[in-house]
């Protein structure tokens, strides 16, 4: 860097004029992009420039330098295309969602759009040729032609040697399939005795998977170098390159914020803990590193995989030591003001708030009910296939199956007239039980709910005990596949 150019952006904020946020950002936006050429973390540098005054959010900063570096007299050195643009496509999902640009949109932008709409039309896995696509999405064929184009180009995409086309309509046109091997996310599931990281493609197949107990100290230190040498070994077993990854994401059983610190997790005994920031500095590779409530995880799996993932409505229970939850509403998964919403477990199912360390959800109907049954040292993972495995129960335990079911249904009672869900998904190791109480548990919540409520169907996930990892790669994957938000230009 030459000794006329700002030591920091700091230095270059003070030189700007005063003015708007979008021609203030504009003046320094050639310094930002040198600094992140040269390695600087997106997060670092905006939250320098809102310590320098400026108020910007990840998702605007991204947006500003989209349009920076596709602009024909940019400053910019690189052009990268989308799939070597993950600081810049993917948003950091620990932080709140952000006001779009305040500017209007240009035709670089739009075209951005267009070619993310393109590629969330193909992201359940059918094919299209390029006139159906434009068909599909009231778009002319030259704007498909550009978004195909630059989708080929980043490898997120691909043609295929089939032709697809209606009878009558000329020559078929080749397909256009999304591209699996174009992108990888990772996700790793911490639990209070172990660790579950998979390797996710962009057609959502798990391509490796690895588990392993955890650090027995439960030291932020231990637990975070355990967790980036887990993701290592998950790239050695797997061959994938590195750079096809957008990122890593980690699910933790408490509450997360939404700069990725662990606020309190009872299970791992951790409160105000900077998961992420630790992470950040073990990792070598700039991949945007993400930290989220294990059931919003879940959430965001079941989400990716389901028939009307803009419009459904469900509830997500997931059954581990504890208990999470996450809703589905709309397509969207509801978090609250902070993030913390749907924590089903610590629900108070008694008639005293102090109560609660004995007469909570998860107390009644968590793993721990079950430790009795069981051979010593086994988790709660070993535990349940264990007993799902048992085909004669005694009648201590089939007692026990009784009351957790009673314990359940009064649960989802509750949630059903707090929520009213089309469906409810159970995931987690307990969930293998659900089989030995489902006509129970289905029968006393229709039987209990207010005439005019539907009874939601209940189902087990298809992910089995790893809905979480899944669900935390998927977090990165359902990233790439976010359109731009534009607000009025008239803000």
């Amino acid at each position: 860097m030459s000794s006329s150019q700002p030591k920091s952006l700091r230095d270059a904020l003070a030189k700007v004029a005063a003015g708007s946020k979008a021609a203030r950002v504009r003046e320094i936006l050639p310094d930002i992009d040198r600094r992140i050429a040269a390695g600087a973390r997106i997060a670092d540098v905006v939250e320098a420039l809102n310590d320098g005054g400026l108020d910007i959010s990840i998702a605007t900063l991204k947006s500003y330098l989209y349009r920076f570096r596709r602009a024909p007299n940019s400053e910019a050195k690189w052009s990268p295309s989308l799939s070597q643009m993950s600081d810049l496509s993917i948003e950091d999902a620990n932080e709140p969602a952000a006001a779009a640009d305040p500017s209007p949109a240009t035709p670089m932008l739009l075209r951005h759009i267009n070619t993310a709409r393109c590629l969330r039309l193909l992201r359940r896995g059918a094919t299209y040729s390029r006139a159906e696509l434009a068909r599909e999405l009231g778009l002319t064929r030259a704007t498909i032609g550009h978004a195909v184009r630059e989708l080929l180009h980043s490898g997120l995409i691909v043609e295929t040697a089939n032709r697809v086309g209606e009878v009558g309509t000329g020559r078929p046109g080749l397909a256009i399939a999304l591209n699996p091997a174009g992108a990888y996310a990772i996700g790793v599931d911490l639990s209070s005795i172990g660790l579950t990281a998979v390797i996710l493609d962009l057609g959502m197949t798990v391509v490796h998977r690895l588990s392993e107990p955890v650090a027995s100290s439960r030291r932020l230190d231990d637990i975070a170098t355990q967790i980036y040498s887990l993701a290592e070994n998950l790239l050695n077993d797997a061959k994938v390159d590195p750079a096809l990854v957008q990122g890593l994401c980690v699910s933790v059983p408490g509450l997360v914020d939404r700069k990725g610190n662990v606020v309190v997790a009872p299970f791992l005994q951790w409160r105000d803990v900077p998961l992420r920031k630790a992470l950040a500095e073990r990792i070598r590779y700039r991949w945007p590193i993400t930290i989220r409530n294990d059931a919003v995880a879940f959430a965001t799996a079941e989400r990716a995989i389901s028939r009307n993932p803009d419009s459904d409505n469900m509830l997500l229970v997931l059954l581990k030591d504890g208990l999470g939850g996450a809703i589905v509403q709309n397509g969207q998964i509801f978090e609250g003001a902070h993030g913390y919403a749907v924590e089903l477990g610590h629900m108070v199912m008694a008639q005293q708030p102090g109560s609660a360390r004995s007469q909570s959800f998860e107390t009644l109907a968590g793993f721990a009910r079950f430790s009795t049954f069981l051979p010593q040292g086994m988790s709660a993972d070993e535990g349940a296939q264990w007993l799902a495995s048992q085909r004669v129960l005694s009648e201590e335990l089939t007692a026990e199956l009784q009351d957790w079911s009673d314990v359940l249904s009064t649960g989802l009672l509750n949630l059903t007239y707090l929520f009213d869900p089309e469906r409810i998904v159970l995931g987690g190791p307990l969930c293998r039980l659900f089989t030995k109480i489902e006509a129970r548990t289905k029968r006393t919540l229709a039987s209990n709910l207010l005439h005019g409520f539907r009874p939601p169907t209940i189902e087990v996930t298809r992910f089995g005990s790893d809905g979480a990892a899944i669900g935390a790669a998927a977090i990165i994957r359902e990233q790439l596949f976010e359109l731009p938000q534009l607000e009025a230009a008239s803000r």
